[in-house]
């Protein structure tokens, strides 16, 4: 076991128990982090470590340029040491695309447009600084976007003393790949809001022969059974299943898919945008579950065509299910908090989530507004390793 170490983070230092991760800790203490699957697939909870030392652990699948900044995984870290953080930067973050266009002989500017392999939330007016050695480097101003399609137009612009990419202007110039970093500068900081997301997918055209043909829904049951046992052991997947048990998840498919498939009125969950909101979930991870489906579907003895109509229900939400970064949940036409964390007065006794001690009536808690997670004012106050005592009160070690 590690010793409870100090970390300082927006000015405060919260001191970690022993073998919490920072964002365990941050959760307990009511400093507001994203966050998304737990288990470092998503990289959401990036960190940047300015002084101290990051373990291994907590860069594991990060790109050597944000590894060679200092950049962690919160969900992942356990410091070892005393450790000072910072929020990241757009700058920092760096971003593979592929040339489609380009086009221009004026000596200080060219006209491209490119694809990039994740959303780029960047708004016309910012600038992506071109990922090279030359010095100094061109950089790229953005003119619109196309979020659905991750489609960049932009103008290239060269600094005095500078020059453009040999490959820019070359005769096999399309495909070329590149990297940027950002975005920068004015049009908004590049973040996912309310602008970023897409109109919500209306119910596709049912498909109640495929129902029939399923055995009326045993085929359906047994797939999901068995889907849903794979979903709970995959390293990727199950992170965005905790706290739901597995007989919940299958239920409310099957429920969603019968209405998908029949027409009937039989599902009365979340949406697929807001039962997914705070997800992120890129194409790949989205089409590694798709593949999942596909895998199992054929091991129940589903015909090729029978898949691609099942498989044509569940594609039809992808764009409400894909996004780089979290989204408000929409209820009655309102926008509901995202994350964060609120002051609460209970009415009635409860238990700490975080040490399991019981909380008074009266007393004022922080409550996390999505998770509902309530600290107790010892935990919210970052402080070291506290223990529930037999009469449940909250104590420090002595």
């Amino acid at each position: 076991m590690t010793e409870a170490v100090p970390v300082h983070i927006d000015g405060v230092e919260l001191t970690l128990r022993v073998n919490e991760n920072l964002l365990d800790a941050c959760q307990r203490s009511a400093i507001e982090l994203p966050f998304s699957c737990r288990a470092g697939s998503c990289h959401t909870c990036l960190l940047r470590c300015t002084e101290g030392v990051v373990p291994a652990q907590a860069q594991r699948g990060l790109m050597p340029s944000l590894r060679s900044l200092g950049y962690l995984l919160a969900c992942q870290c356990q410091p070892t040491s005393a450790m000072t953080l910072t929020r990241p930067s757009q700058a920092d973050m760096v971003t593979s695309c592929q040339l489609l266009t380009s086009a221009g002989t004026d000596a200080s500017f060219r006209f491209m447009q490119f694809e990039t392999t994740r959303l780029l939330t960047c708004q016309p007016g910012q600038r992506l600084l071109l990922v090279t050695d030359a010095e100094p480097a061109p950089l790229i101003e953005v003119t619109a976007t196309c979020p659905e399609t991750h489609m960049v137009d932009a103008l290239m612009h060269c600094p005095p003393g500078g020059i453009f990419p040999s490959w820019l202007d070359a005769a096999d110039a399309f495909g070329q790949e590149f990297e940027v970093r950002g975005p920068v500068g004015a049009g908004g900081d590049g973040l996912a809001g309310k602008a970023d997301v897409p109109a919500e997918s209306q119910a596709p055209a049912p498909d109640p022969t495929l129902w029939t043909e399923l055995d009326g829904g045993a085929t359906v049951r047994a797939v999901l059974e068995d889907f849903y046992s794979q979903v709970y052991q995959d390293q990727l997947l199950a992170p965005f299943f905790q706290k739901v048990t597995r007989d919940r998840s299958i239920d409310k498919q099957y429920s969603f898919l019968k209405q998908l498939m029949t027409g009937e009125r039989v599902y009365f969950g979340d949406r697929p945008r807001n039962a997914h909101h705070w997800m992120v979930i890129s194409n790949e991870l989205f089409d590694y579950r798709q593949a999942l489906m596909v895998r199992t579907l054929e091991k129940h003895g589903l015909t090729a065509l029978q898949i691609a109509r099942w498989t044509r229900l569940e594609l039809h939400y992808r764009r409400d299910i894909v996004k780089s970064a979290a989204w408000p949940r929409h209820v009655n036409g309102v926008d509901l908090p995202l994350d964060g964390y609120a002051n609460e007065t209970l009415s009635a006794g409860t238990l700490c989530d975080h040490c399991g001690a019981a909380i008074d009536a009266g007393t004022m808690v922080k409550y996390h507004v999505r998770l509902g997670h309530i600290s107790c004012p010892g935990c919210a106050s970052g402080g070291p390793q506290v223990f529930a005592s037999s009469d449940g009160a909250c104590d420090a070690p002595a």
